[in-house]
């Protein structure tokens, strides 16, 4: 049997909790405090231990809570924001490697007036990127919207 993904498919199952109860309590009270500190981390990041990976996982965690609190749902697969998110980090970082390697001396060598700014701008997009991609994982393979 061979399954096929139509284009409205969601990755994993609907979850469904009590409203009222102690995972919808979290749900509605950490996301807005994970979100500060992932985007803390990941500005701490680009002169101290932390960065992309972490506030991307913080954020990622974030949106899972309340995907399984049932406050949310994850995005269908077909979703073309989904698909700019999941290439917008390793796009960035490529282009501003590859302008490095077109206008500078060697892949990623820029300007030290436009360093930060650059830094900053490739770590934001690679936060969305991992967040967007490690909740996905976690959701799971499309079960909503299969055919046989």
């Amino acid at each position: 049997m061979r399954l096929t993904v139509r284009g409205a498919a969601a990755p994993g199952p609907r979850h469904q909790a009590d409203p009222r109860g102690v995972l919808a309590f979290l749900a509605r009270l950490l996301p807005p405090v994970g979100i500060v500190i992932g985007i803390y981390i990941l500005w701490t990041g680009s002169d101290h231990p932390g960065g992309a990976f972490q506030g991307g996982a913080i954020l990622a965690s974030m949106w899972l809570l309340a995907v399984m609190a049932g406050l949310a749902d994850t995005p269908l697969v077909s979703d073309r924001s989904v698909r700019f998110i999941l290439v917008a980090g390793p796009g960035l970082f490529l282009l501003v490697g590859l302008a490095g390697l077109l206008f500078g001396a060697a892949f990623l060598s820029y300007p030290p007036a436009l360093a930060k700014p650059l830094i900053l701008g490739i770590e934001v997009a690679m936060t969305l990127t991992i967040a967007a991609t490690l909740g996905l994982l976690l959701a799971g393979v499309p079960e909503r919207g299969m055919e046989p």
